[in-house]
């Protein structure tokens, strides 16, 4: 099948796929990704995951987070960063030690091999989150400030932990690395994105401005989008994370609301359904029989950890349950981060391939389960907020 008919095929089935979860009263993007699952090989084996589409999905999630941070509100993400660093390190705590102690203890793991296991379940990826708080007006809310916040610290702290883990126990070359560099280079980065960001971006989007061509503002933005993403790759970071960076850089200009118009259907109209797309298929079910157990609890483990460490870390900042409890679930999601670990611990010879494969089928389930509950969260957050307001206007009458 050719890229052409691939691309046409993925755009149809997630329009139709989207259509039919709104009916359902569920987020779109829990339809695009059983897209994936049902076309994938997991069952009809229409679409596999050929190069042009790992290709076009690291597209997809780049745009995505750099729509999220051109569209946040920079100024509340600040507001919120204590409790954002407390949801981050009870969301990594949690699901790191209730993981590694079930794979130790109930399924005799070493504990290097139950460690690393839990460190790739305490990585987040906020990146459906962000469709599902855009999709119910959360964006802009302390609860979705807070979950931008701690994604970045979870981020950090996943990296740190997976380096001092590869540097002790991984037996390949990335471990001869030495500790203290890799942390300087992950701080290097945010040194970089913050300078940039305030002195460089703005400059760079006037001159662009200036150019006599067609869509320079857009183009600009783009510009920015992967080039951050690349200085983050580089220094070993998640390219979201620059993409992320990149677009709350330009949220502070005042190009932000012309680009926000003209990014968005860039992205949603092709890069960012593949995105979707693209988690679906890695689902495969073969040689999955003898696992059953294990992937039913690692991903009980996955969502309780998380929805429990995020929740009381929110709750420690004086929110009220409700709003706990979404940021909680806007913790659970996995994803690229998720795979990134994984793969390093393949790598390093501490988990082999078939709880590779496990570890990838607790990463999407866990990824199209979130939304879900998320959504769940906030639509008991507005009733409840509903049933406070009349009650208060009929007090007031």
């Amino acid at each position: 099948m050719s890229y052409l008919v691939q691309l046409v095929l993925i755009l149809i089935l997630t329009k139709i796929g989207a259509h039919l979860s709104n009916m359902l009263n569920f987020p779109s993007v829990i339809g695009e990704l059983l897209v994936g699952v049902l076309a994938g090989p997991a069952v009809l084996n229409i679409l596999t995951g050929t190069t042009f589409i790992q290709y076009f999905s690291e597209i997809g999630v780049i745009v995505l987070m750099f729509i999220a941070g051109l569209e946040g509100d920079l100024h509340l993400l600040m507001k919120f960063w204590k409790p954002a660093l407390s949801v981050a390190i009870l969301g990594v705590i949690f699901p790191t030690i209730t993981a590694a102690g079930l794979c130790a203890i109930v399924f005799d793991f070493k504990w290097t091999t139950a460690i690393f296991l839990g460190l790739i379940l305490s990585a987040t990826s906020v990146s459906i989150s962000v469709q599902v708080l855009k999709e119910m007006g959360k964006m802009n809310s302390k609860e979705g400030a807070i979950i931008l916040g701690a994604a970045v610290a979870d981020d950090i702290i996943c990296v740190i932990l997976l380096g001092i883990c590869v540097a002790f126990f991984g037996n390949s070359a990335s471990a001869d690395q030495p500790l203290w560099i890799m942390i300087s280079t992950k701080l290097l980065f945010f040194v970089l994105m913050i300078v940039l960001g305030k002195y460089f971006v703005p400059k760079f989007m006037d001159f662009f401005k200036k150019l006599n061509t067609s869509e320079n503002e857009a183009t600009g933005a783009v510009i920015l989008c992967f080039g951050f993403s690349a200085i983050a790759v580089a220094l070993g970071m998640s390219d979201v994370l620059g993409a992320y960076f990149a677009g709350t850089a330009l949220s502070e200009t005042k190009y932000q609301q012309s680009l926000a118009q003209k990014i968005e259907p860039i992205g949603y109209a092709i890069f960012i359904p593949v995105f979707f797309v693209s988690i679906g298929l890695n689902i495969s079910f073969k040689g999955l029989q003898n696992d059953i157990l294990f992937i039913t609890l690692l991903v009980i483990v996955a969502i309780l950890g998380k929805q429990i460490g995020g929740s009381l870390g929110a709750k420690m900042f004086n929110l009220n349950w409700s709003e706990a409890n979404i940021v909680g679930a806007g913790m659970i999601s996995r994803g690229e981060m998720a795979l990134v670990v994984s793969n390093v611990a393949l790598t390093s010879q501490l988990i082999d391939k078939n709880h590779y494969t496990a570890m990838i089928l607790v990463t999407v389930v866990t990824t199209i389960i979130a939304p879900i509950i998320l959504k769940l969260f906030i639509q008991r957050s507005n009733q409840k907020n509903s049933i406070s307001s009349d009650s208060f206007n009929e007090v007031k009458v």
